[in-house]
Formats: C-alpha cells, sequence, structure tokens
C-alpha cells in the first residue's frame, strides 16, 4: 500500500509539473506568460498577423547598439509568405515596447488593420552558436497577449529547423489557406503617430505649485497556474523592479524640487480625473527612434545624437551617443490637452538613471536660475 501510494504520488508530481512547465514568457508590452499548446490557432493562414522581432544588442563601449534584426525579419518572411502566414509588418521588440503611450498606439494600430495573431521571433546568442525561439499566440486589442492564454512555440539552434516545423504544423492540423496576397518582403513600419498633442520643447512652469505624476516601472503578477522556475524568473524581473523603483524614488528626492506621487495608472484621462494635471513618463529604445516617436526633425546621414547631461562637478556638459544604441528619455505631458513638455535640449542617456537626471537637472535650471 505504501508502495502504490509513492508511485501515485511522484506520477502526480511529475503530472503537475509537467502540466505546469509547459508556459513560456513574452515581452510585448508588458511581460506576459502563455500556455504553451502543441496547436497553431486555426486562422493562422487566414487572418492577418504581426511580428515581433528580438535579437541580441552589439556592445560598443559604453552603448548597446541595436542589432541586425531586419535581416532576421527578412529570412523568416520567405517561410511565412510561403506557409501563407500575412503578416502586416514586422517590428523591434524595444520599439513596441518604448513607452506606455506608444504601446496603446500600436495597439490601435493593429486593432484597425485587423490583426488577429502575434508572432514572437527571438534570436539568443549569434548567428552561429545561438537559438531561435517562435512563439504563435492570438492578438490582444486590450494586452498584446493576455496572462495564461495559448500559444504555440518551437525552438532549435537553427532558423530554418523552426520554420519548418512551422510549416509541417500547419499541414498537420490541415489549416484552411486563404491568405494569397502576401507581399514578397517584409513591411517594417515606419512613422507612428503616437501623441495627439503638440510637442513643446519647454518645461511647464505650473508644476512647481502642481503634483506631478510619475509612472513606475510596472511588476508582473504572480501566479500559481505556471511552472516553478517561470515564476522564479518572475520573482527576479519583480526584484529589479523594487530596485528600478527604489532608485527613481531616491532620484527624484534629490534631484527633483517641487511635489511629485508614484502612481499607477498611464492613461491622460484617468489620471487627470484623478487630479493631476502633469505626468512624468519615459521612453526607451535608440535615439533614432525615440525622436521620430517625439516627432523630432531626424536626418538618415546623422550617425550620433548630442545629448545634454552634466558631470560629477554638477557643471553642463555635451555628450556623443550613436543614433541607433539604446537610450531612454523623460519628457512630461499635459494630462488635459496631451502636450507634451520635451525640455529644451536633447538629454536622453544610456541608462534610464542618467536620462532622468539630465532632464530633471536641465528642468532645475530653466526653472530655478
Amino acid at each position: 500500500m505504501h508502495l502504490k501510494y509513492t508511485v501515485f504520488l511522484a506520477c502526480f508530481l511529475f503530472g503537475m509539473l509537467s502540466h505546469a512547465q509547459q508556459t513560456d514568457m513574452l515581452e510585448v508590452g508588458s511581460p506576459k506568460f502563455v500556455q504553451l499548446t502543441d496547436q497553431l490557432p486555426e486562422n493562422l493562414t487566414s487572418e492577418r498577423s504581426i511580428v515581433i522581432v528580438s535579437v541580441p544588442s552589439v556592445k560598443q563601449g559604453r552603448f548597446e547598439m541595436r542589432g541586425d534584426w531586419k535581416k532576421l525579419a527578412r529570412t523568416a518572411h520567405k517561410t511565412l509568405r510561403k506557409i501563407g502566414v500575412d503578416p502586416i509588418a514586422y517590428l523591434y521588440k524595444d520599439d513596441v515596447n518604448a513607452g506606455p503611450e506608444v504601446q496603446d498606439a500600436y495597439k490601435r494600430l493593429f486593432d484597425q488593420r485587423m490583426v488577429q495573431n502575434l508572432i514572437y521571433l527571438k534570436q539568443e546568442g549569434d548567428e552561429y552558436t545561438g537559438t531561435y525561439h517562435l512563439t504563435v499566440t492570438p492578438f490582444d486589442k486590450e494586452e498584446y497577449v493576455k496572462n495564461g492564454q495559448q500559444g504555440w512555440k518551437e525552438s532549435d539552434q537553427s532558423l530554418s529547423t523552426v520554420m519548418l516545423r512551422l510549416g509541417r504544423q500547419v499541414l498537420r492540423q490541415e489549416i484552411e489557406r486563404s491568405n494569397f496576397i502576401i507581399p514578397e518582403g517584409p513591411e517594417f513600419l515606419g512613422d507612428l503617430v503616437a501623441f495627439s498633442g503638440t510637442r513643446l520643447q519647454n518645461y511647464p512652469t505650473r508644476i512647481q505649485s502642481l503634483t506631478l505624476a510619475v509612472v513606475p516601472f510596472e511588476k508582473i503578477p504572480v501566479r500559481d497556474d505556471v511552472d516553478p522556475e517561470l515564476n522564479a524568473d518572475i520573482n527576479a524581473y519583480n526584484q529589479e523592479v523594487e530596485r528600478k523603483n527604489a532608485r527613481l524614488e531616491e532620484i527624484l528626492t534629490k534631484h527633483y524640487p517641487y511635489k511629485w506621487e508614484l502612481v499607477e495608472e498611464t492613461d491622460s484621462d484617468a489620471l487627470y480625473e484623478q487630479g493631476y494635471q502633469y505626468a512624468l513618463l519615459r521612453l526607451s529604445s535608440t535615439g533614432r527612434s525615440v525622436k521620430n516617436i517625439l516627432n523630432y526633425p531626424t536626418s538618415a546621414a546623422e550617425t550620433h545624437y548630442m545629448t545634454h547631461t552634466y558631470n560629477l562637478e554638477h557643471e553642463s556638459d555635451l555628450v556623443q551617443i550613436p543614433v541607433n544604441a539604446s537610450v531612454t528619455k523623460y519628457y512630461i505631458k499635459q494630462t488635459a490637452l496631451k502636450d507634451l513638455h520635451v525640455g529644451k535640449v536633447w538629454d536622453a542617456d544610456a541608462t534610464w538613471e542618467q536620462a532622468l537626471q539630465n532632464f530633471l537637472f536641465n528642468l532645475w535650471q530653466e526653472l530655478e536660475q
């Protein structure tokens, strides 16, 4: 009896673990997990998809440069087109995740263009020794991906093997194909109208007498129905979020001379209803992408942007940052009119901490001196 109970318990625990391990994390919008299944969406080759691409960054000095993600997109598109998948566009992960308002703008665009499925293509390591991951899951117009929704995934050191398995699964499921007019090459989304207000290169003087809403870093909800390893990753992520938010409060306390409060809301209308007239927000992507999102004039000939920062003696300084380096840019949004106060100078920087300090230092110099 004891032996039977032991065998039953072992089988039960193994079954629970096997079930729980069928989960994976996607970094789209905010990080979300999907329950993995062996079935693709039945409308994969009859409805539209969006492809989110992620590749390793390339280190250049102290800067993280964006890798050649478009090369990966072009290679994958050839097979997707043959299979009958119709990607309306390819986007880089950091551009989608640049900021809450950008995420909302892309969601609206995808909904308008009747996207039904989201394909997440990720490369880890280099193209010779790395691993490729492909996840297919339904697109949700509210959250990109709902926590716990189903997704199909394949991984391999060969991209061609991953794409071959995708094609075989389409055949295995006998998915009906009605996507026939698919572009020969991938479409890369360019300019995105993310903001309805006016970009103002100044600082709002009214913040001296009002409370500024500050949007912190967001945690991932912990759930019982994911495998322990994934929950460990979520807990590690949340611990890092706590560290960032503690650092955020420390910088604001030290460098922002007026009233401020951390808020959970990011929607401008909701913040206005809560009594906040101004909110401090951030964008994180390449310098070129951030400038395009904020509707700064840019030139294809530019290789570097001059960032107005300050040195250890709290004196103004200028630093050259490559246009394709990952940066963060802070700005203040007027919640009623939706106007953006980006500051008098370009102050984006390679880390969010330095970018925030740059913005607050330049703001202080303008309003207090």
